[in-house]
């Protein structure tokens, strides 16, 4: 029994690490995840260097489709959980995916919402729940990741 009970103490760490997290870029400053260390990690989906992107030629038009799609997903989801922006939101963002398509990090720079922290933290708790459950409708050889800034609106 101590000897279960030692294998879930260790193990839990390496559990709390595989869940994926949607967080501020200095929420995950904080925690170590830092751009430059996470860039290590994964390759970028698209660059205009082509021999650095993970997707070239027509798989570029597919991943940008995906990734589209994926944006539409998440404000349909804001909108079902009752978020709303009440204005056009300017957010920038940096989403790490496993190679099945999977989102292992979600960062965001709410810095259009530092005067909201309630719209805030639930924007982040909506992001959290949402990548538990939806990945991007593509897949690559390696882990990839994609940035760029956003306008979050109320879907209509």
């Amino acid at each position: 029994m101590k000897f279960i009970a030692l294998i879930t103490v260790l193990l839990l760490p390496f559990a709390a690490l595989a869940q994926s997290k949607a967080l501020t870029f200095e929420d995950a400053a904080a925690q170590g995840l830092t751009v430059a260390r996470l860039d290590e990690q994964y390759n970028s989906a698209l660059h205009t260097d082509t021999t650095k992107a993970t997707f070239s030629g027509t798989r570029q038009q597919d991943f940008y489709k995906a990734y589209v799609a994926m944006l539409t997903e998440l404000a349909a989801y804001l909108k079902d959980n009752g978020f709303t922006w009440g204005q056009p939101t300017r957010i920038v963002h940096r989403i790490y995916f496993e190679p099945d398509g999977k989102i292992d990090y979600y960062l965001v720079n709410l810095k259009a919402l530092e005067n909201d922290q309630p719209k805030k933290e639930k924007f982040v708790a909506l992001l959290n729940s949402f990548i538990q459950y939806h990945k991007i409708n593509i897949t690559a050889d390696k882990k990839f990741a994609q940035c760029g800034p956003a306008i979050y609106q109320d879907k209509k």
